[in-house]
């Protein structure tokens, strides 16, 4: 059988939600079963982010980049970003994200809870009741145009989540080979860590899915 070989922060974070969506459940104390879970990897909302509060009405950026993946059970929806030992963020015991990072988890979070509650005919009906609110909580972004891809994507992930718990959690996931030492939380309160080890191909450093 043919295998996968990779070295990416990427495929450490497809390996761990094929491989080890029951270990990530027992940590984050959700009893659902794996195989009952849906799994959306690498969600595509977009490379650009906010374009600044000063930024003119033409200027406005709907797209906000993308959590790694989003893990969705009947007790939450889980909006996860993934951390290698070898990213920027995991030099110290504390993990720090960026500023773009916690601001896509906050407007992701936004929209699900958003839609749940208003329950909108339809996505012009959504950006009619709900513009004027998502740019005053985010300013240098608008809500995604109606028939463009990023509705597409957004409304469908949107629609899905509703067949989920309520309860929107961000989670951090570090990835870190068994040898390597493992932070001890993340600066931001609003995130649970989630710590897998990995075994590589020595010495290349290499996983094989």
């Amino acid at each position: 059988m043919s295998c996968i070989i990779d070295f990416s922060e990427d495929a450490l974070t497809f390996w761990a939600i094929t491989s080890k969506l029951g270990e990530i459940f027992r940590t984050l104390d959700d009893k659902s079963l794996p195989t009952d879970a849906i799994v959306i990897y690498c969600p595509s909302f977009g490379r650009w982010g906010s374009i600044g509060p000063d930024a003119k009405k033409e200027q406005l950026s709907a797209e906000f980049g993308e959590c790694n993946a989003i893990l969705g059970t009947q007790q939450a929806i889980y909006l996860v970003e993934s951390k290698w030992e070898t990213s920027p963020e995991t030099r110290d015991d504390l993990l720090k994200l960026k500023a773009a990072q916690i601001r896509r988890h906050k407007m992701m979070r936004w929209y699900l809870e958003t839609w749940r509650v208003s329950q909108p005919r339809d996505w012009i009906t959504f950006v009619a009741q709900q513009e004027t609110a998502f740019q005053t909580q985010f300013p240098g972004n608008k809500m995604a145009p109606v028939d463009s891809r990023l509705v597409q994507r957004l409304e469908f992930v949107m629609r899905l989540s509703c067949k989920c718990g309520a309860h929107v959690h961000d989670v951090l996931l570090f990835i870190g080979q068994v040898s390597s030492s493992n932070p001890i939380g993340v600066k931001s309160d609003s995130f649970s860590l989630v710590m897998l080890e990995y075994q590589p191909l020595v010495p290349s450093g290499y996983l094989q899915i």
